[in-house]
């Protein structure tokens, strides 16, 4: 028998060993596929979440898995969150807090850390990416971009992301075209290049996520000896916002909701969280009326995202591997659409933290689970449902339990983190904040989902930071000297 039959025969036993343990009958002698999707920048309006978006594909794969409701990133942006995802490390061991630099180059020893797919190669799975799963995707060029790690993937797909007809809404300095030219209140270059938001003429079938979904969807149908671990991408709705008009006719502008955002929100937020690179951006944007139109842009997106989704979700179902296939799906982290004077990501409260996450593994029930939970925990979780060794280093817990059993108690929090010494600690109904200066922030979701109204100071308010203080990390002193989240940029 050859060393990879050896290592397959010895994993199916031990997975399927494991999915029994747990109640989950076997329903076949091969260890089971990984399909996982990426969603860029989706935050939690989607449907099956009681967000505004039409998402019908995502709301449909819901109810086929275990919804984690209280799911959150380990930091929101994309290069870290997806690092720590997909290595099930925090940054404070990685050194990727921001979405500049390659984690491989953070730290010397970096490049011996061990990703989820290389875990996957090692127990005779084949990988395979499409899209942006680390910080960015492939490309087209001969070498592979090293911000797609390639050193993980066994194959990855070579083409274009998102979609195309951003230059139909720039300037000649590249510049969105409703600033009107120079906004020098608008510091950040990013923000001028990437606050595009509007409908192009090209079909969704001339996108580049299509196409990605569409790569997918061709290998899933195919008959398959060696289990694989297949990670689509689907780049949209992150910036620029821009999506096929059939979408965008799903959202006319005046029946557009805006988001609640009180004008008092402010006031009770300490001094170092005022205000960032995008606050400018968002004033901007009241200011020209582009407001309504950038919510109605995102929301498009949203439902653009959730028809390449569909697409793969078809082919799994279609597959005969359809009941040996792991399906798990998340997006990077949340999103905010003028909550507290912030656009995207880059914060530490709800709306830029939280985030979808459906796990579905053949034989487990489906349902819904109310516990925070963090992105960290969701390689542990695949290593122990194929009852893999478990990693000493790993950060996270495993759900497995909570994929048997939705509504059991949990007592870890989710721990995130934006840039050195920054942390908020969600467990129950209490988000804590903590920033790089003592500064805190206390928020009961219970009562105050939408997080108006900041509790430090308040009776009681003293007893519960002194609970969730504790699961705060340690920061490296030297981390502590990188720059904070009020200067942070896209």
């Amino acid at each position: 028998m050859t060393p990879l039959r050896l290592k397959t025969s010895l994993l199916t036993v031990l997975s399927l060993l494991a999915l029994s343990a747990h109640g989950a009958p076997p329903s076949t002698s091969r260890p089971p596929n990984i399909v996982m999707i990426a969603i860029d920048d989706m935050n939690d309006w989607i449907g099956a979440l009681a967000g505004p978006a039409d998402t019908p594909h995502i709301d449909g794969f819901a109810k086929s898995g275990v919804l984690f409701r209280n799911a959150y990133c380990v930091t929101p942006a994309c290069n870290p969150s997806r690092v720590a995802l997909l290595t099930g490390l925090r940054p404070e061991t990685t050194g990727q807090y921001s979405n500049e630099g390659n984690f491989r180059q953070q730290r010397p020893g970096n490049e011996a850390i061990l990703t989820l797919p290389q875990r996957l190669q090692k127990m005779g799975y084949r990988t395979l990416a499409a899209g942006k799963i680390f910080h960015l995707p492939r490309g087209v060029n001969p070498a592979a971009n090293a911000l797609s790690d390639p050193v993980s993937w066994d194959e990855q797909y070579s083409g274009v992301t998102g979609t195309p007809g951003a230059a139909d809404y720039q300037d000649a300095n590249g510049w969105a075209k409703w600033l009107k030219g120079d906004r020098r209140d608008i510091t950040s270059d990013y923000a001028l290049r990437s606050a595009l938001w509007g409908p192009i003429p090209q079909k969704k079938e001339e996108t580049g996520d299509w196409q990605t979904a569409g790569f997918c969807a061709d290998y899933i149908s195919r008959p398959h000896e060696q289990p694989y671990f297949l990670a689509c991408g689907i780049f949209r709705p992150h910036a620029p916002l821009l999506a096929p008009q059939e979408y965008f006719d799903r959202y006319p502008l005046d029946k557009v909701q805006l988001p609640e955002c009180p004008p008092d929100d402010m006031v009770d937020i300490p001094a170092i969280a005022k205000a960032n690179w995008s606050t400018p951006l968002v004033k901007a944007m009241q200011k020209e009326g582009q407001w309504k139109p950038a919510v109605q842009a995102y929301l498009a997106c949203m439902s653009f995202a959730d028809d390449c989704v569909g697409r793969v979700l078809a082919a799994i179902e279609k597959s005969p591997d359809r009941d040996n296939t792991i399906v798990i799906l998340w997006t990077d982290h949340g999103w905010q659409l003028g909550h507290k004077d912030r656009w995207e990501k880059f914060a530490l409260w709800r709306q830029a933290t939280h985030a979808p996450l459906v796990v579905r593994v053949p034989g487990l029930p489906a349902g819904q689970c109310d516990q925070a939970v963090s992105f960290l925990d969701l390689t542990p979780t695949v290593l122990e449902v194929l009852a893999a060794p478990m990693p000493p280093e790993l950060h996270g817990q495993s759900l497995l339990p909570w994929l048997h059993e939705p509504t059991r108690a949990r007592q870890q929090p989710a721990v995130v983190t934006y840039m050195p010494g920054n942390h908020s600690v969600v467990h129950e109904p209490w988000n804590y904040i903590r920033y790089e200066d003592g500064s805190e922030e206390l928020y009961n979701h219970a009562t105050d989902p939408r997080e108006f109204h900041n509790l430090i100071g308040q009776p009681g308010s003293a007893d519960i930071v002194n609970q969730l203080k504790v699961w705060i990390p340690p920061t490296p002193a030297a981390d502590l000297k990188k720059k904070s989240p009020a200067t942070e940029k896209g």
